[in-house]
């Protein structure tokens, strides 16, 4: 087993780190271009900022490591390898902070009927924009809904790294407990992106 040291910086006045650091982080720790059938789900926040990524290409390694806040598989090199992110209670660094402004994500984009198309490039990463968008779309659609929508999960075909041309497109609702949206890269579907519903 691998272990590797993540160190995340917190986005503004929050005080905890969502999924889509956490999946910036544990995809950015491989070699994106061997990287494919990506499956990474989210199990909550993350409030140090000081984590460890145990990757391995046996999933019982991963058994006895504490609570994930984070999981994933993917297949590289001809295996499937898996990661569990957990959060380092021992380190003690404060954490460093930068600005991040969800609303120029929304600026850029377009609604459609049960859509949302990005429609010019963003200073942020693929999964920064697709997570603001699918939050977007669904307090567009869901407007009565109380509660606060949070990404569970992400399956790609492949890493992107793409900031502009992408769509979503909402196709299921699980009672709330559980959304689906296909996310497209210029027209072609690369994934799948889940949202859950977080009750006030």
């Amino acid at each position: 087993m691998e272990i590797k040291q993540i160190e995340f910086q917190f986005k503004g006045e929050r005080e905890y780190i969502q999924g889509p650091d956490m999946f910036n982080a544990v995809i950015g720790a491989m070699e994106k271009d061997e990287v494919r059938n990506i499956c990474f789900t989210a199990h909550g926040f993350v409030k140090t900022p000081i984590c460890k990524l145990f990757l391995t290409d046996d999933k019982q390694e991963l058994a006895g490591i504490g609570e994930a806040k984070a999981r994933c598989h993917f297949d590289k090199d001809g295996k499937t390898h898996w990661g569990a992110l957990v959060e380092d209670a021992d380190n003690t660094v404060a954490g460093r902070r930068y600005e991040f402004d969800e609303a120029s994500i929304i600026s850029a984009c377009r609604m459609e009927s049960e859509g949302i198309v990005l429609m010019q490039p963003t200073q942020f990463s693929f999964i920064e924009n697709i997570v603001a968008m699918n939050k977007h779309m669904h307090l567009q659609m869901f407007p009565e809904i109380k509660g606060s929508w949070a990404f569970t999960r992400i399956d790609l075909e492949a890493d992107c790294e793409a900031n502009n041309n992408l769509e979503l497109r909402f196709r299921h609702n699980m009672n709330y407990r559980l959304t689906k949206s296909d996310i497209l890269f210029d027209g072609k579907k690369i994934g799948d992106l889940y949202f859950s519903l977080v009750k006030a």
